[in-house]
């Protein structure tokens, strides 16, 4: 099934803006300057909408501006106004049990701790693909969860993030084109086969 939507999550207003927490707005902002999307904002749905083409595939880009942990309540009032099936969305979001510099696009899941898509998963079911973006540090993470993902990211993790943003943009395409099934296994092993043993130290709560 072709995708139709992509959502990324993150917190709205300028105290969130560059936090681990708001990775998902930074890659879907950075779609939407490479496709040429124009924001506006729908209180019907609490969210920025950004319509457009990708390919040849006609596009909707979501920025809930509900705050994390009611992301849900944009995704749903959305699906539901234009009848989108929780396959043709894709959620793009920071993931605490991967690595910084890790990926890895699922089909459906568990929550795995993350507010945004377990209230997703809340108001839609878990049926939908998303996209995640390793934020956990290779050194000491701060034991106040909620304090580290709304920390900044130090310099040496932006550089990490701003190398990886262009291949993300190409991974998503890749998506949009393929669809999430044979994407996945494209992107995933392409990860693997870039890692090395770099990332074995990946968390199992999936």
């Amino acid at each position: 099934m072709s995708l139709r939507v992509l959502v990324g999550l993150g917190n709205p207003g300028e105290t969130y803006n560059g936090t681990r927490h708001n990775l998902g707005f930074l890659v879907i902002d950075a779609i939407a300057s490479k496709f040429s999307f124009t924001w506006k904002l729908d209180k019907r749905f609490n969210a920025l909408i950004g319509d457009g083409i990708i390919g040849n595939q006609k596009i909707s880009l979501i920025k809930p501006q509900t705050f994390m942990n009611l992301s849900g309540e944009s995704v749903y009032k959305y699906k539901e106004f234009y009848k989108v099936n929780n396959p043709e969305i894709l959620v793009i979001y920071d993931d605490i049990n991967l690595e910084l510099g890790n990926y890895k696009l699922k089909i459906s899941g568990s929550d795995g701790g993350h507010n945004g898509i377990s209230s997703i998963i809340l108001k839609i079911g878990a049926d939908f693909p998303r996209f995640r973006l390793g934020i956990h540090s290779k050194y000491k993470v701060s034991p106040n969860l909620s304090e580290f993902v709304l920390g900044q990211f130090k310099s040496s993790e932006d550089e990490i993030i701003n190398q990886l943003v262009h291949q993300w943009i190409q991974d998503v395409e890749l998506i949009v084109y393929d669809g999430a099934e044979i994407a996945m296994n494209k992107i995933n092993k392409k990860r693997r086969d870039n890692s090395g043993n770099k990332f074995e130290n990946e968390k199992t709560s999936e």
